[in-house]
């Protein structure tokens, strides 16, 4: 068979059932292009599938014999351990025969797609209006890229067995009413007149095919479901343990950490007689958020300034140390503070420089006078500019999480309702003052409960596997399958029935 996978949209889909929960779904990327002329002769014969399989043989042959499988190279030692995690531990021949059985449960979901909605209906060209079309060209695209499916079938095993110690630690049972929910829904049954009947004559046909396409006995594959239950029932216990629950307060505060008492005293008095809190954390705060980069711009050339200003020759050609007069561009008025000058490797004329954007002239002029008169410039920035990018947050953090704030400040709001100014309160930071401008409890949305759930799962998962996991061997990554195939699965599943490129086979089967 030659075998050419396509898609001509690439989509993200998740894997497959027993990949969904344990391994998030990756960026979309541009598949491989798989054209493998040599499929129809593959190590045991013809590979499609049969009435009567007997199964891979030991003896390669081009014949037309009935195996569905080729038989592993005997180069290949199936037994070699690739890693441990705890007491389990993971050989080649598993990795190869689950990444078979993954492939063949892929192409059986896009089989079972066709054959619910009619392969007239599925249209690959329709991305995004054919919810049928989209999931099995979700399918090509996953399985299109061999190596990247190989590795994330790797860390599913491994993240199984994270799983499957944990639920035996915590001594868990597996209900069969969860394990028949589950095969339920992988087949389609919930809508049948007796789902567990119709899952009694199913599932038996199912894991003959699965094993005779994959290698996998019938019990490793009902494990591979029991896993994913696991899963389902610890991924709420784990995640409820770890997650960090969503704030339940925010407050809106502007933040003053100054270097001693006396200035923070002094804060204190200045903000309760009057003057703006800006302008008292610019001026007494060592908090390096409230001044950001205090104006600073670095070394700029004339490409460097702001565009529009009338006159940027007069900025670089200002003595050192001076204050500019104010220039207007699209963006405001513009004040500089012209630091040490030199020259780049072109000659052309470089000054540091800090700057201070406001909207008028009358306050960029009395700026500009300030500086002149001793007043420090990085406060002015801090205290004036439009420009947040370098004259940081002024000591105004907005809404934060009470629990984000200084133990020492959450348990002195704990005790108190009000908003108001707070402190002096001597932290970890320094000598500090708290301006609780507003409150506001937050609701927890579900699904953003249901995220954190989610993630701190995933983590714990990363977590055991950094501890727990020893690597043995990589040969894993050279040897990654890539059958079955399509055709072999089913007859429809074809390039010629969605529109695949099939180049001529080099070669006819010998019958």
């Amino acid at each position: 068979m030659i075998f050419a996978i396509f898609v001509r949209r690439c989509l993200v889909p998740c894997l497959l059932a027993s990949t969904l929960l344990l391994s998030a779904c990756g960026p979309a990327v541009t598949p491989e292009v798989i054209r493998d002329t040599r499929s129809e002769f593959t190590q045991t014969a013809l590979a499609r599938p049969s009435a009567t399989p007997t199964g891979p043989t030991r003896t390669p042959t081009p014949t037309s014999t009935p195996y569905t499988r080729p038989t592993d190279a005997a180069t290949l030692d199936l037994d070699q351990p690739l890693a441990r995690i705890g007491d389990q531990t993971l050989t080649l021949g598993q990795f190869r025969a689950r990444v078979r059985y993954e492939r063949f449960a892929a192409l059986d979901e896009a089989r079972r797609i066709v054959e619910i909605v009619g392969l007239q209906a599925v249209n690959l060209s329709a991305a995004g209006e054919n919810l049928a079309a989209d999931r099995i060209a979700a399918i090509f695209n996953s399985l299109a890229n061999s190596t990247n499916f190989g590795y994330q079938i790797y860390d599913v095993l491994l993240r199984e067995a994270v799983i499957r110690a944990e639920f035996a630690a915590r001594s868990l049972t597996l209900p069969q009413s969860d394990m028949d929910g589950y095969w339920i829904r992988r087949f389609n049954l919930q809508t049948a007149a007796d789902p567990r009947a119709a899952l009694a004559e199913e599932l038996p046909r199912y894991l003959e095919q699965a094993a005779r396409y994959s290698g996998m006995t019938e019990e490793a594959i009902l494990e591979t479901a029991e896993v994913f239950v696991m899963a389902t029932l610890l991924q709420p216990i784990i995640g409820r343990e770890s997650a960090a629950q969503p704030a339940v307060l925010s407050l809106k505060v502007k933040r003053l950490i100054a270097a001693s008492l006396a200035d923070a005293e002094a804060a204190k008095a200045a903000i309760e007689g009057g003057e703006p809190f800006r302008s008292v954390a610019c001026r007494l705060s060592i908090d390096p958020a409230v001044r950001g980069q205090s104006g600073a711009l670095g070394f700029l050339s004339r490409s460097g300034l702001p565009r529009g200003l009338p006159d940027p020759a007069a900025i670089l050609n200002a003595e050192q140390g001076s204050i500019t007069d104010p220039q207007q561009s699209p963006l405001g008025w513009h004040i500089f503070q012209v630091g040490e000058k030199r020259r780049d490797a072109d000659g052309e004329q470089l000054a540091d420089l800090a700057m201070i954007v406001v909207a008028s002239q009358p306050l960029a002029q009395e700026i500009a006078a300030r500086a002149r008169g001793g007043e420090d410039f990085a406060a002015l920035a801090c205290q004036f500019s439009l420009d947040a990018a370098s004259s940081g947050n002024g000591g105004d953090y907005g809404f934060v999480d009470a629990a984000a704030l200084p133990l020492e400040w959450a348990r002195t709001l704990a005790g108190s309702p009000e908003n108001g100014l707070y402190g002096v309160l001597q932290t970890a930071a320094g000598y500090e003052l708290l301006l609780v401008e507003d409150r506001r409890v937050n609701i927890a949305n579900p699904q953003e409960v249901e995220r954190a759930v989610e993630s701190a799962f995933r983590n714990w998962q990363a977590r055991r596997l950094a501890a727990d996991l020893t690597t043995v061997s990589e040969v894993w990554r050279q040897t990654i399958p890539t059958d079955p195939l399509p055709r072999q699965v089913a007859p429809f599943l074809t390039e010629e029935t969605f529109g695949l490129p099939t180049p001529a086979p080099t070669a006819a089967p010998t019958p």
